[in-house]
C-alpha cells in the first residue's frame, strides 16, 4: 500500500478528516500534497503492485511541474505509464526524487549533472540553528530547474535551511 502525508482514507474518498485537516492547517501537509496523494490512491487501484512500497513523504510545486519526495520510488521513475497516470490526474508534469539513507546520495542525484565537491552543516548562532552549505561544481545552465528552486527543494530534503555555492 502506498503511504502519503494524508491518511488513506482521505486519500481514497478525497475528503479530509478532522486529523489531515489539522495537519494542513498547521501548515505541516500542504494542498499540493493533498492533490498528489489522492492522484496516488487512484493510481494505486490501477497498479497496485507498483505502488505498495512507495512513501511519498514530499511534495513541492515548481512552477509548471510538481516534485515528488519519495522513499521506493523506483516504479515511478521507471514506468512511464504509471508516472503519466499520475501527471494527468493532478494535470502537471511531476519529477520524482528518490530519498536515499545517504543524504548525500540523494542530493548527488537531484543536482545532477552538477558535482557537489561538499556538504557542510554550519551551526548559525544564537539558537544554534543548523544550516546546510552545499558547494557545487559545474555548469548551472545544465539543471533542469533553475538553482533558486533547486534551493527550495534541498530545504524540503534537508529540514534545514540550505545555502548553494557554485565554483568553477
Amino acid at each position: 500500500m502506498v503511504v502519503t502525508p494524508i491518511c488513506n482514507f482521505c486519500a481514497k474518498t478525497g475528503v479530509l478528516c478532522k486529523k489531515c485537516k489539522q495537519k494542513l492547517r498547521e501548515g505541516k501537509i500542504t494542498e499540493v500534497e493533498v492533490t498528489v496523494s489522492k492522484a496516488f490512491a487512484k493510481a494505486e487501484q490501477k497498479y497496485p503492485k507498483l505502488l505498495q512500497n512507495v512513501t511519498l513523504d514530499r511534495a513541492h510545486s515548481l512552477d509548471n511541474s510538481i516534485v515528488l519526495l519519495t522513499r521506493n520510488g523506483k516504479n515511478l521513475i521507471e514506468n512511464e505509464e504509471l508516472k503519466y497516470t499520475i501527471e494527468t490526474e493532478i494535470r502537471k508534469p511531476i519529477e520524482i526524487v528518490e530519498r536515499k539513507a545517504d543524504t548525500r546520495k540523494t542530493f548527488a542525484e537531484f543536482f545532477a549533472p552538477l558535482d557537489i565537491v561538499e556538504i557542510d552543516q554550519i551551526f548559525v548562532p544564537p539558537e544554534g540553528d543548523v544550516e546546510l552549505k552545499i558547494t557545487l561544481k559545474g555548469d548551472p545552465e545544465l539543471l533542469r530547474f533553475p538553482l533558486d528552486q533547486l534551493k527550495q527543494i534541498a530545504e524540503l530534503i534537508s529540514k534545514n535551511p540550505v545555502r548553494l555555492e557554485l565554483i568553477a
